[in-house]
């Protein structure tokens, strides 16, 4: 006899465990990984076989690598990316064939400049650790190879997720074994989707997306090449951007490199040439300029996207977006995936901190208050450095064929037109106040101050420390000149307290305590400068 669908859901194997987490991109592995250091089992659930082989995002920025260093991976990755000696330049070129011209060029220095320039500027405006080149590809299979190694993790590729419905005081999720074909249920106290743009979890919440696709498609081509003497010859580059709307990606500054090629919406990618698509990118606005290319890695055609979910949650509290799933951003600024990574430490302290019995009934509502304001604001300002990169080809193409590439004296104005409009507006990768200047100010768990306005001072370009409640803290070194003030927090909460006794703290730490709040008292009493910075930033 038959079994009915409810006899077959009854039958069902079901695991449990106190996390679900869906999705093993950035957002999904970093959430896992953070789980574990709180002392937290999950699950990880991937529908696909192993990590991703697109080049998506290429830029850990000085905030994410902040927050890497709290889990104590930052030194690791860095080995996984470009060597730290390599500079972050991007040039605007009309193309590297015969008769093209470097236009401009945005200058970024090298991890180890920063680093020298972090230690030689300790007045609380820069941050702990400098940004770090890596791509997706790269920085996916070196975390699961640790997340495969953490006991809390139960990880699980090929297992696709499908729906999941709401208990009382429980999720129940049906996941299917892709490889053996078989469905079981995980019940777990939550479930946080971390699976992309085209998020199953969101679409099983109900919850839509406001924005959508821009009317653009681009072409991907991601490929080995060891020319670097025809690449490079109008120097050694992180990005090149052509006039024509084409841009190259130096993904490991010895062989790896990813080309974007603008393609009208309706054109069938899986026809083109990707050899001959390279020649054309690299020409810009000139002729195809050939190369030697090794292999074709992947080839793929994509298109910019800006939205955010109208929400994060459940009503329930029990089901979570993070990460793509919740919003997407053009990748101009690279904000796509370092908005995912404060997403995941944000839900992922907070899961933790209620599983673990010790956070309060506001807790996980506070979520959606503070992330969504932070990824509405970088889709925002994606969008703003996307534009510039519009404008300049549109002018391009509306001055007419071969104008941009003559030498005649309306192309050399088109060029200086391109030029001062390019060092103008060079903000996508020097704007560092959006980077690590954003402020929870209105979470529903954090005391304000009288007449506090916590945003009146926020520039986008230019990092102002505060040390107000709901933003970062002030990274200062202190005397000894080598340890970080970040080095002394602890894993959870610190109060730091530069009385001469730390009888202030202590008060706290009794509280704490009392309430099983895992809180770390730092007394520095003697940190002068430390002092200074964070009392300057409080009343900045």
């Amino acid at each position: 006899m038959t079994k009915s669908l409810s006899d077959q859901a009854e039958t069902m194997e079901t695991v449990e465990t106190p996390v679900l987490v869906v999705g093993s991109g950035p957002a999904g592995l970093l959430l896992a990984f953070q789980l574990a250091r709180y002392g937290v089992r999950c699950m990880l659930v991937e529908r696909n076989l192993d990590t991703t082989k697109w080049p998506k995002m290429d830029i850990t920025n000085c905030r994410s690598m902040e927050l890497f260093n709290r889990l104590g991976i930052s030194e690791a990755f860095r080995e996984q990316g470009v060597a730290q000696h390599y500079s972050s330049d991007v040039l605007f070129s009309t193309g590297l064939s015969e008769g093209g011209e470097l236009v401009a060029k945005w200058s970024l220095p090298s991890p180890d400049v920063w680093k020298e320039r972090i230690r030689q500027q300790n007045d609380g405006t820069m941050p702990r650790e400098p940004y770090q080149r890596c791509s997706q590809a790269i920085f996916e299979a070196w975390l699961k190879k640790r997340i495969l190694a953490e006991p809390l993790i139960d990880t699980r590729y090929g297992h696709k997720f499908e729906s999941f419905k709401e208990g009382k005081d429980f999720v129940e999720a049906e996941i299917t074994d892709v490889e053996k074909n078989e469905k079981y249920t995980v019940r777990s106290r939550f479930l946080v989707g971390c699976d992309g743009a085209g998020s199953r979890v969101r679409r099983n919440l109900g919850v839509e997306l406001v924005g959508g696709p821009a009317p653009i498609a681009m072409y991907l081509v991601h490929f080995k090449s060891r020319d670097l003497s025809r690449l490079q010859k109008q120097g050694q580059f992180w990005h090149i951007f052509f006039t024509s709307g084409a841009a190259i990606i130096a993904q490991d500054e010895v062989e790896t490199w990813t080309i974007h090629i603008p393609i009208p919406l309706d054109v069938d990618w899986k026809q083109l040439d990707p050899r001959q698509e390279v020649y054309k990118a690299l020409g810009g606005s000139l002729a195809p300029f050939p190369i030697e290319v090794g292999e074709i890695l992947v080839c793929s055609a994509w298109r910019p996207a800006i939205s955010v979910a109208e929400k994060y949650s459940s009503p329930s509290l029990k089901v979570f977006l993070a990460g793509d799933s919740a919003h997407q951003n053009i990748p101009t600024g690279g904000y796509g995936m370092n908005t995912a990574v404060g997403d995941s430490f944000d839900i992922g302290w907070k899961l933790a901190a209620i599983i673990n019995g010790w956070g309060g009934d506001q807790l996980l509502s506070s979520y959606e208050l503070e992330r969504k304001p932070v990824a509405i604001r970088n889709i925002e300002r994606s969008g703003v450095h996307h534009r510039v990169h519009q404008t300049y080809v549109e002018w391009t193409m509306g001055a007419g064929p071969g104008v941009v590439t003559a030498n005649a004296d309306a192309g050399a104005a088109l060029r200086e037109r391109i030029r001062q409009h390019v060092l103008r507006n060079d903000g996508e990768n020097q704007d560092h106040g959006i980077e690590l200047g954003y402020r929870y100010s209105n979470s529903n768990i954090i005391l304000k101050e009288k007449a506090q306005d916590a945003e009146s001072d926020f520039d986008y370009r230019n990092y102002v420390p505060s040390p107000v409640p709901g933003a970062r803290a002030p990274h200062v070194f202190l005397a000894d000149c080598k340890t970080s003030i970040f080095d002394i927090f602890g894993p959870q909460f610190t109060l730091v307290d530069f009385s001469i006794d730390g009888t202030w703290a202590a008060s706290f730490e009794k509280s704490a305590s009392r309430l099983n709040i895992p809180l770390k008292c730092a007394n520095l009493p003697r940190e002068s400068q430390a002092k200074k910075v964070w009392g300057e930033a409080t009343h900045s």
